[in-house]
């Protein structure tokens, strides 16, 4: 057997109590180490699980958002196919539009169309809100104002033609009880027209939209706000009509606020008294040119700033 020398045996047997506590120490940082070891063990497990259901939600997440924004372009195929694809061609009459949608589906919608053989029926109109639900009520509006409809032609047995042109102020009264707003949770303004291709007389009705414009050719300008409070209030206010007459060499137009709330990147608003000044201008252009220029100046004064709400302009020259 090997011997030691005598300091190192009493080194190999200390005091009792010492080894004592030395054991215990040893044995918690035994337990301590095992019960890290378990914790991070559940942390790691835990983690793996909520990366799991995270992908799995980030999977579904994606899924719904594909499929929403397939509705959404699908909704705002839709509204553009409500839009005019051909004007009627009226001798002595010059009719352009521009439309171009915002990034969010809106409520912006528009029409001409034949009321009879001498009268075009003429409409704007911007439902409250973006999204899906504008458009649906977009939808439905331009669908009641369709011809066949019996909103704005009457069938009239007594009368010699047989039916009878609705006149704006009673389109908006039927609009107003159709489409109140507690039912769609949205409202519209609009502008109606029963325009007479013949002499070029109108007659007219707004509902709280944007006033419209007539450039006379005498270098004058109206401003039309003859009408009523926005469409779905119940009738809070009694709507009205004016009468007015598009001559030789008049301009008339129409558009949504899309164009006067217009922001560029300093937060400065296009404006209506700027829109007005712009399409003073242009009044001795083809209606064509007019409504383009208004448009290309307001790119211009945009500076490349995304629009914000979806922009309408309708011409009608004489």
């Amino acid at each position: 057997m090997t011997s030691f020398p005598f300091k190192d045996r009493r080194k190999l047997v200390p005091d009792s109590g010492r080894t004592a506590r030395e054991i215990l120490d040893c044995r918690a940082i035994i337990l301590d180490n095992q019960l890290h070891n378990r914790f991070l063990k559940d942390l790691v497990n835990k983690y793996s699980q909520a990366q799991r259901s995270l992908i799995t939600m980030n999977r579904e997440l994606t899924d719904r958002q594909n499929l929403l924004n397939e509705d959404l372009k699908a909704a705002a195929g839709i509204q553009q196919s409500l839009l005019p694809q051909n004007l009627p061609r009226v001798a002595g009459l010059d009719l352009a539009w521009r439309f171009v949608p915002s990034e969010a589906i809106g409520g912006d919608v528009f029409n001409v169309f034949w009321l009879d053989d001498h009268h075009l029926g003429i409409y704007m109109l911007d439902v409250s809100g973006h999204g899906v639900q504008a458009a649906l009520v977009t939808v439905s509006v331009s669908q009641m104002l369709l011809s066949h409809t019996g909103l704005v032609v009457r069938k009239k047995s007594a009368s010699a033609s047989g039916y009878e042109i609705t006149s704006p102020r009673e389109v908006m009264v039927l609009l107003d009880a159709e489409y109140p707003m507690e039912r769609f949770d949205s409202f519209f303004s609009m502008i109606y027209i029963v325009l007479d291709v013949r002499d070029g007389s109108f007659a007219i009705c707004n509902a709280g939209h944007m006033p419209a414009m007539v450039f006379r050719r005498d270098g004058g300008i109206e401003t039309l706000k003859k009408g009523g409070t926005v469409i779905g209030l119940g009738g809070m206010v009694p709507f009205e009509q004016q009468e007015e007459m598009l001559y030789k060499g008049d301009k008339l137009l129409l558009y949504t606020d899309g164009v006067t709330d217009f922001m560029n990147s300093r937060q400065e608003l296009f404006g209506r008294k700027r829109f007005i000044r712009v399409a003073d201008s242009l009044r001795n252009r083809p209606m064509e040119e007019m409504v383009n220029g208004i448009y290309e100046t307001m790119m211009a004064f945009g500076d490349g700033f995304p629009i914000q709400d979806d922009v309408s302009i309708l011409g009608i020259a004489r």
